[in-house]
């Protein structure tokens, strides 16, 4: 073996770390370990989510656990505005916990739709609606007032809370429940569809 002096030292070790370094990359190519998704959640992805709900510092009063995931495309507003920005740039198997004012979640509360009707009248419309099977009672922890979920024939969701009920007159409320309510959600990102 001979001996090799200065320049000729360092090119010799040179062109076996290129050497080493290209092996190494294509080991690594082969192994497919260069998934984009190890880049996270991006608008137009398609994502499956579990999720819990509950106000800051309040029981869970929504979940998926034992029941199905929540699955929207990101950025298409198919689901909470602050849920749909939280989840961009999460990986598979991340959890995240995060407060969402109402801006972001269901809207601030619109006083111009409350108003007092007349109670005879109210009972005779309910029944009415009742009967057609597009009426259920719904209940939020916290929420004690009568509430109830009514969807429309164009499957629009229209909530209806009752409140300071006499004879005469009833206060109706068609904000939903939770509008002007900040909201605290935990997300784990289960899968990137598409």
């Amino acid at each position: 073996m001979r001996h090799m002096k200065g320049g000729e030292d360092t090119s010799s070790w040179i062109r076996i770390g290129v050497s080493f370094a290209a092996i190494i990359l294509m080991i690594v190519l082969a192994a497919g370990c260069t998934s984009s998704g190890s880049q996270g959640v991006s608008p137009g992805d398609t994502v499956r989510v579990a999720y819990q709900m509950s106000f800051p510092n309040g029981p869970v009063f929504e979940t998926s656990e034992n029941a199905t995931p929540l699955v929207f495309v990101v950025g298409m507003g198919q689901t909470l505005k602050g849920v749909d920005q939280a989840v961009v740039g999460m990986i598979p198997g991340q959890t995240k916990t995060i407060i969402i004012p109402p801006e972001e979640g269901y809207g601030i509360r619109n006083e111009s739709m409350v108003g007092n009707v007349d109670t005879e009248f109210l009972v005779k419309k309910m029944n009415e609606l009742a009967k057609m099977g597009h009426m259920t009672r719904v209940n939020f922890p916290g929420i004690d007032d009568l509430t109830y979920r009514y969807q429309l024939p164009d499957t629009t969701v229209v909530y209806y809370t009752f409140t300071n009920i006499t004879e005469e007159t009833t206060t109706v409320d068609q904000n939903h429940p939770l509008a002007g309510r900040e909201l605290k959600a935990t997300i784990t990102l289960l899968e990137i569809v598409e």
